[in-house]
């Protein structure tokens, strides 16, 4: 392995714009007047929902348009996450976020998106190729305008440090909590922002973030979605953007391979895992979405509360950032899933389907999205 000297030397000779080629693809286009110019009302949905929070931004959506009001959403089920989401929940909650963003959207060309989750039966373990769930503009009502329509594409997840000094206050929490509402759904919305619960989450957060980065099958999943500069980002446009200059030379120097990348001792991981220490250590403020049970409609609905979460949370103007690795299901993260139940105050038969960070934080570049095409079925 060349040193870290040999390496600076390297970077230094070799000109950025080496990195990432002459003309790239727009990563972002995607929120850029989404749905412009599109006649057709689902496609304009679309256009929105493709903008929605999901697992390691696998974006795993597939529609089929029918006749001229019908939308089927179905699972791409290469872009599951089988090791740290071993039950598709986590997926299926990415799902009720496009759902509600498509709902939305809709509304606000006056369609009444009416929602039928998992039209031809739910599934008793994983996903399947089974449709999530049949959309339908109803012919016999308009929808109003909803105001969350106007934060959609300034909707971030956000995971840079938050101010430790200035919390949400009860208001915003309140409002955000309130702005979750989805008929029938029975969800309950914990927060806290103050006294020795915050520190004790703080600690949670942290010792689960800790636990994943010395899981081997859990990073070397998160390896295949990671993209490793400008080039990768633009020629995918999915996946969990890294940030590094010259990456084919980190590359050629095996720097970025998958051994080194997964390597939890590495000198690069234990720089990531202090900079995450602090983003743990200095969260001011944690929300939470609890469900009575754990059905996949449940977390549908599940998906759709916390769509509307971020949005509210954009409109009064701060971040919010998940903290999911304390809620997977997977054997090495038993026991803090267990404590992270108790510390949340789930009871038994009760799932806790998010946990956030929210508070103020400098703003982030938007993830990367793939074109509106790539998720319609020919």
């Amino acid at each position: 392995m060349p040193s870290r000297r040999h390496v600076l030397a390297l970077l230094a000779a070799t000109p950025f714009a080496a990195s990432c080629g002459g003309n790239i693809p727009d990563y972002a286009a995607a929120w850029r007047s989404p749905g412009a110019g599109e006649a057709d009302p689902r496609r304009f949905a679309l256009a929105h929902a493709i903008l929605a929070p999901n697992p390691h931004n696998t974006q795993p959506w597939q529609v089929e348009l029918r006749g001229e009001d019908e939308m089927l959403l179905y699972c791409d089920l290469d872009r599951r996450l089988p090791f740290t989401d071993p039950l598709d929940r986590q997926i299926t909650i990415g799902f009720g976020c496009f759902l509600e963003l498509y709902r939305i959207a809709a509304a606000q060309q006056g369609r009444l998106a009416e929602i039928t989750p998992f039209p031809e039966g739910a599934p008793e373990g994983r996903l399947d190729a089974r449709p999530l769930a049949h959309v339908r503009f109803s012919p016999a009502a308009n929808a109003a305008p909803d105001s969350l329509f106007a934060h959609i594409t300034a909707r971030r997840t956000n995971r840079n440090d938050y101010d430790a000094a200035r919390a949400p206050s009860a208001a915003q929490r309140t409002d955000i909590a309130t702005a979750s509402a989805i008929p029938g759904a029975g969800h309950v919305v914990g927060a806290v922002a103050e006294g020795e619960r915050v520190t004790q989450i703080r600690d949670l957060v942290w010792r689960a973030f800790d636990r994943e980065m010395r899981t081997r099958g859990a990073q070397e999943e998160t390896y295949r979605w990671l993209r490793f500069g400008a080039e990768e980002r633009a020629r995918h446009r999915d996946g969990l953007y890294i940030d590094v200059p010259v990456p084919g030379v980190l590359r050629a120097l095996g720097m970025l391979d998958e051994e080194t990348v997964v390597n939890p001792e590495s000198s690069a991981n234990r720089k990531v895992a202090e900079e995450w220490k602090r983003k743990a250590d200095t969260a001011p403020a944690f929300m939470w979405l609890t469900t009575p049970d754990d059905t996949p409609t449940t977390r549908l609905m599940a998906g759709m509360a916390y769509a509307r979460m971020n949005l509210a949370a954009t409109a009064a103007g701060l971040a919010m950032h998940p903290w999911s690795q304390a809620l997977q299901e997977y054997e090495e993260m038993a026991d803090l899933y267990s404590e992270a139940k108790a510390l949340l105050g789930a009871g038994a038969d009760q799932t806790v389907q998010m946990l956030v960070r929210v508070g103020y934080a400098e703003p982030v570049e938007p993830a990367a999205r793939r074109d509106i095409g790539a998720f319609v079925r020919a």
